[in-house]
This record gives C-alpha cells, sequence and structure tokens, in this order.
C-alpha cells in the first residue's frame, strides 16, 4: 500500500509539473501579444465608413452576404427583410456579416445601441441567392515536385510565400526567408525570385528583397486591384506596402496594429466581388487554433467578421502558437476550398524542442487540409479526420501557394520549408501539377 500510495504521489507531481508548463508557455507567449478588434477601423473612424460603404453583397450559388463595418463594443445588429411592404427581422449579429440562404430579397441591416438610444439604418440592399448548386471537388497532387528557386544571396531558403505577375508579365516569387537553416527569429525580410515564364524551365533568378525593415516579415501574400498591386504581411500585426508595377514597393503603412485573436500571422486576401475583400489568417481562440476571417471595402480598413474554420474537442494539434498556419482560398466550379497545413503538436515541449531544431514527426510537416464549402464565408468544424465533414483532401505539402494559368487551364501546387525540418525539400520552393477530381 505505502509502494502504491509512494507511485500515486510521483503520478501527481509529474501531472502538477506537466500542468504548470503548460500553462506558464501559454502565459509566457501570450502576454505581449495585443487584441483589439478596432486594431485596423478606429473607433471614431466606424461612423464615417458605415455611411460611405452602407451594405455591400456579394453572392454565389445558394447564398448571398450582407457585409457591413460594424461597431460591436457601441451596438449589435438586425437584419430584417421586406416581405408584402412589411419589414421583418430574420436574423441578428454582433459583427459586419449575415449569410442569406433561400429566395432573398430586399433587406435592411439595423442597428441598435448596447445602452439605450434609438435604431438607425445602416444600409438597405437587395441580395438574391445565385441558382444552382455547385459540384464537391478534391485536388490532388499528380506529379513529382520540381524545385523552381531558392536564393544565395539575400537568404538560404524559402518558407511561407506569394506568386504573382508583375506589370512587365514577369512571374514573382517572395519568400520568408533569413541566412540560417530556418531561425524564425531573423525571418526580417523578404527573398525575391524572377521569371519570365511559369513554371520556369529552371531556377528562379534572384533579385534585391522586399520589406527589409529589420523586424519580422513573415508570409507575404500580393494582390492586384485596378493596377494597383499591394503586398501584406504579418505577424501578430498587418503591414502593407504598394506598387504601381510589382516590382518597386512604397508607402509601407500598419494597416492592422492589433487583431481580434492573439498569433495573428500568415494572412491570405481574396477578392470575393468588386470592392470587398476578405482576408483568412492563422489564429488562437482560448485553446483550439482556427483560421480567422476579416473583411475590407478598400484593402486598408479590415474588421474581423467570424470564424473561416473552427477546431475542436478532437482535433489532433492544438499547439500554444496555433496550427492552422498558410491559409490559402481556391475557387473552383462555384465552390471555396480553404487550405491549411496542419503544423505544430499539441504540448508545449514541442515548442521547447522546436527551439533546439527538434521536431518529433518529421513528415507531419507536410500535411496539409483541404475543405470545402459553398461560400468563402463558413468552412465549419474540424473535430479530427473521423469528425471533419467538410474536409475534402489531404495533401502533402508545406504553406503551400496554388497558382490556376486560366490559359492553359492547369493549375499547380507549391511547397516549401525550413531546411532543418522539411522532407520534401531541402529549402528550395518546388512545384508539382495539381488536379481535380
Amino acid at each position: 500500500m505505502k509502494i502504491l500510495r509512494g507511485f500515486l504521489k510521483t503520478v501527481a507531481i509529474v501531472i502538477g509539473l506537466w500542468l504548470v508548463l503548460e500553462v506558464g508557455l501559454r502565459v509566457y507567449v501570450e502576454h505581449p501579444l495585443k487584441t483589439d478588434f478596432y486594431g485596423s477601423i478606429p473607433r471614431v473612424q466606424v461612423g464615417g465608413y458605415q455611411r460611405t460603404y452602407g451594405v455591400q453583397v456579394a453572392a454565389g450559388p445558394g447564398w448571398a452576404h450582407l457585409g457591413w463595418v460594424a461597431d460591436p463594443d457601441h451596438e449589435s445588429y438586425r437584419i430584417k427583410q421586406c416581405n408584402g411592404g412589411v419589414w421583418q427581422e430574420v436574423g441578428r449579429t454582433r459583427f459586419g456579416s449575415y449569410i442569406i440562404r433561400g429566395e432573398g430579397g430586399l433587406y435592411r441591416v439595423m442597428a441598435y445601441p448596447v445602452q439605450e438610444g434609438a435604431a438607425r439604418l445602416i444600409g438597405e440592399a437587395k441580395a438574391v441567392p445565385g441558382s444552382g448548386t455547385s459540384p464537391i471537388c478534391a485536388p490532388e497532387i499528380t506529379g513529382p515536385w520540381r524545385p523552381i528557386f531558392r536564393p544565395s544571396i539575400y537568404g538560404s531558403y524559402i518558407n511561407d510565400h506569394a506568386l504573382y505577375r508583375d506589370a512587365q508579365g514577369s512571374w514573382r516569387l517572395d519568400g520568408i526567408t533569413s541566412k540560417s537553416d530556418g531561425d524564425f527569429n531573423a525571418e526580417k525580410q523578404f527573398a525575391v525570385g524572377v521569371s519570365r515564364d511559369f513554371p520556369p524551365q529552371g531556377q528562379m533568378q534572384e533579385e534585391r528583397p522586399v520589406a527589409d525593415f529589420g523586424e519580422l516579415a513573415w508570409a507575404p501574400y500580393v494582390v492586384v486591384d485596378k493596377g494597383i498591386y499591394s503586398i501584406f504581411w504579418s505577424p501578430h500585426r498587418l503591414e502593407r506596402m504598394i506598387s504601381h508595377d510589382g516590382i518597386n514597393w512604397e508607402k509601407k503603412e500598419t494597416v492592422m496594429r492589433a487583431p481580434y485573436h492573439k498569433f495573428f500571422r500568415d494572412a491570405m486576401v481574396f477578392k470575393v466581388t468588386d470592392g470587398q475583400w476578405l482576408l483568412y489568417a492563422t489564429a488562437r481562440g482560448r485553446f483550439f487554433s482556427q483560421v480567422d476571417l476579416y473583411q475590407s471595402f478598400d484593402l486598408t480598413g479590415w474588421q474581423y467578421i467570424g470564424t473561416a474554420l473552427d477546431t475542436g474537442i478532437g482535433s489532433e494539434r492544438n499547439s500554444p502558437f496555433a496550427s492552422t498556419e498558410s491559409p490559402f482560398l481556391m475557387h473552383y466550379r462555384g465552390r471555396y476550398y480553404l487550405s491549411v497545413t496542419y503544423n505544430n503538436d499539441t504540448f508545449a515541449w514541442n515548442g521547447i524542442l522546436m527551439l533546439f531544431k527538434i521536431w518529433l514527426d518529421r513528415d507531419s510537416y507536410n500535411d496539409t487540409l483541404v475543405f470545402h464549402a459553398d461560400n468563402p464565408y463558413n468552412f465549419g468544424m474540424y473535430r479530427g479526420r473521423s469528425h471533419a465533414p467538410t474536409l475534402v483532401a489531404e495533401l502533402k505539402a508545406h504553406a503551400p501557394e496554388y497558382i490556376y494559368l486560366p490559359e492553359r487551364d492547369i493549375w499547380y501546387i507549391t511547397t516549401a520549408g525550413w531546411p532543418w525540418i522539411a522532407t520534401l525539400t531541402r529549402g528550395e520552393v518546388a512545384i508539382a501539377p495539381l488536379s481535380w477530381s
């Protein structure tokens, strides 16, 4: 009996130390990070944005979306539909986003003060879901990986990266780098590769780096709208520069000083309709990892509108730093597909081992999951492989970009990663053909 008590005491001590380590690490890494719903559009500017943009509509097969600028600290929102000349309430929300199903019609978004006061009209718009349904397809890697770029002058590898075509017609790759084998604290500029064709016949040529400001620069993404290029990057806040040719960048500004949830990084921007963009970002709630969704009507003012992908009990990875990395949205045959590299195991020791360049399951570095939805706003809940109704594919790639060439009707996927851990590459970006079934 004495031996048993001693054993139980030892077990209790071990469990206690483990819990202290888990809680302590999470508090340590979270403490310096700031969050604020109004980190992009200040409270004093919300009213002006509401008057400028009112209610914006996006639509697709089976859905329509109402979007507006919100002020959740001071007001909530009720959505009303006009039926036979009578306005009837059909929904309520806290943020500037509401999905419509069914026949659609004429809608109003009304703001109701949190404290006392009269309701007021945010805007009125006609919203009609598109007709038909979109098939569910699955992406598949259908060929070998071929290296296309590894820097040697301004860095020694590429991790998260962006691919786009500049105003001169050349293809450009901007990606995380440093002069190490993968030190995330040293990643303070983007290496740049250039080629006339894509995929290039050989290797892309290295040019001068981008975003060299002496501060962390992770996961670039480039958007082109009306001849203006915008490059966004993180972590923990959203930075932006603009360009008129996609080559020379200027006017660096912090467009989101604090996100809604902590561990914000790896932002990807998608144009859902004219004058309306969505931003997908890695994030973490109280414990579970997620992909957060932000909305903008001008590429400068961003607001959180919800979670694009939740994880919950049963999900395999929920790192203190968040595990749903490198989100990327694709639109194929009327349906939307959200790709997430599922990295960073749950417990504290995995993060500690990573500092010593130890990754217990190296193959897991390449786990990428792809989820489907008929709209770009909600991809459901992931509770592990056996409880994932929207999961359509598991791909072996790290931080992939997906490139569609409409002139050839062909898709490609890329992979990259730290040299000390990557198994598909050794620090270079590689490309492979992608098909849909």
